[in-house]
């Protein structure tokens, strides 16, 4: 109910929960620009940070600053009735002009692709796509956005609003950089496979460890090259992200070596080759030659930034964006030069399972 009324408003605003936390948090900003901020300010920053994939490029990220905000059902009330007080706006999807690829020309270009990293140009590729889905009109937004939470309890699910970009939803298990007291946290996670039904342990090839490792070590090349030179490196583990399974490797140091650095470490770290590749700028003229379809916020970052006691950006996988009548979901995988495109095309395939099986359980598929 709160997410269609907050619709009607039209204003920026997000509704989130955190990696374990049953209630949402939403953050409302009660005026309809958004503010853009150099990354390297991220710092100076409070609010709800957004930035799409071409951060990397553009350098500059979305900022939500909040003026209204709720913790739990009693909060939600009250904010409710504040939001009521409020004057109705006009709000509009977009109608999406997003390119849709076949499974025969998404083989395609993962064979021109896997062939030019047998030549040399790059290690790792990481090549996405689009699938669209039809929302029918009795579509309840806040169920959908209740149901999401409830699947997936353990990742960063949330759905924001943006005047004029859209509303996008998703549920990542992918933390960038979040702050755990006096403690950093980043990851590098990588490979994929599909989740046993009896979560017996899995078995990972030669191609997703590798895939994995080149990650592992692009994240602690940019740690020492801030200047971090303590921090501790965990074991490889497997982590379990709804239907599927990841490699993961998780790094920690201390708060204290980041003031001054926090931007410049983010900005180096984003694209990490989970999203784009190895080595970063030839596999995104790789990238940006082969898709046809704008990323726009998927495979960028997004998270409560110093609010309500955390300071937490997440990759934004598993993701989608809500159109006039269409869902758009954004899936994609990591090329390297041992990758089968068949396996690759499956792999998107389970990964779009992640919101689609949240859509296809609810009876009404309008805000």
């Amino acid at each position: 109910m709160l997410i269609r009324q907050l619709l009607t408003k039209n204003l920026p605003f997000v509704v989130y929960c955190l990696p374990g936390e049953r209630e949402p948090v939403f953050l409302v900003q009660t005026s309809q620009q958004v503010q853009q901020f150099p990354l390297e300010e991220l710092e100076q920053q409070q609010g709800f940070v957004i930035a799409t994939f071409d951060v990397y490029q553009t350098g500059k990220a979305y900022l939500i600053k909040t003026n209204l905000i709720s913790h739990n059902t009693q909060e939600a009330k009250e904010l409710s009735d504040k939001i009521n007080l409020l004057p109705d706006k006009a709000f509009q999807l977009p109608e999406g002009n997003n390119f849709i690829i076949s499974r025969k020309n998404y083989l395609r270009d993962v064979k021109k692709v896997v062939s030019r990293i047998k030549k040399g140009e790059a290690q790792k590729v990481v090549l996405s796509r689009v699938v669209e889905k039809s929302v029918p009109s009795e579509f309840n937004i806040d169920l959908f956005f209740d149901s999401l939470k409830q699947k997936y309890p353990t990742a960063f699910v949330y759905l924001f609003h943006l005047p004029g970009e859209g509303i996008w939803t998703g549920a990542t298990p992918e933390i960038l950089l979040k702050r755990n007291g006096n403690f950093y946290e980043t990851m590098a996670l990588a490979g994929t496979q599909k989740r046993t039904s009896d979560d017996k342990p899995l078995y990972w090839e030669e191609k997703e460890k590798k895939e994995q490792a080149f990650v592992t070590d692009f994240v602690e090349e940019q740690i020492r090259e801030t200047g971090i030179k303590i921090y501790k490196k965990q074991p490889v583990e497997t982590v379990l992200a709804g239907n599927l399974a990841h490699l993961c490797t998780r790094f920690h140091f201390p708060a204290g070596t980041l003031p001054g650095k926090t931007g410049r470490f983010v900005k180096a770290l984003h694209p990490t080759p989970a999203v784009c590749g190895l080595p970063k700028e030839k596999a995104w003229q790789l990238i940006s030659e082969t898709e046809k379809h704008k990323r726009l916020f998927y495979t960028g970052f997004l998270g409560p930034w110093k609010m309500e006691n955390t300071a937490s950006l997440f990759v934004n996988l598993r993701c989608a964006r809500f159109l006039k009548d269409k869902f758009e979901l954004y899936v994609g995988g990591g090329l390297t030069a041992a990758s089968s495109p068949q396996k690759e095309w499956q792999e998107t395939e389970d990964k779009s399972a992640t919101l689609l099986s949240v859509l296809e359980k609810m009876r009404n598929f309008a805000p």
